[in-house]
């Protein structure tokens, strides 16, 4: 159900951490529900963003960073992180990162202690693991 004089607007994204995503924005208050597409101080699940999958990605990050969110609730985040929107940049960056230390990766642990280098306080090794292992398989 929709609130009295709110529009709300759900937008396609296609391709983020995984194909189908979509998100919900509500332009009267600047928010975006980011779902997937965004993460907090968090790390990425890059296990499907071999091919074309990250510049997909970083597509999607551009169509959120058009609507010019004020608030922006990622999908994957710590307790007590702001939803705002320089996280749609802090997730740009990381796919960035990744997939330039991925095509300089020597094997699955050098990319991962990479990445681990360049953001050492960001929770969830285990998926950066898997994503490393995905990446140069």
């Amino acid at each position: 159900m929709e609130p009295e004089g709110e529009e709300l607007h759900a937008i396609e994204l296609g391709h983020t951490d995984t194909d189908g995503t979509s998100v919900l924005h509500v332009p009267s208050i600047g928010l975006v529900i980011a779902g997937d597409a965004v993460y907090g101080d968090v790390r990425l699940y890059l296990g499907e963003a071999k091919e074309n999958g990250a510049q997909q990605w970083l597509h999607a990050l551009d169509v959120l960073a058009d609507l010019r969110p004020a608030s922006v609730v990622s999908g994957h985040e710590r307790d007590g992180d702001e939803d705002g929107p320089d996280d749609i940049g802090r997730t740009r960056c990381y796919i960035e990162d990744f997939t330039a230390a991925a095509g300089k990766a020597n094997s699955c642990t050098d990319l991962y202690e990479t990445v681990v280098r360049l953001y050492p306080d960001r929770v969830n090794r285990g998926v950066l693991w898997n994503s490393a292992k995905a990446a140069l398989s």
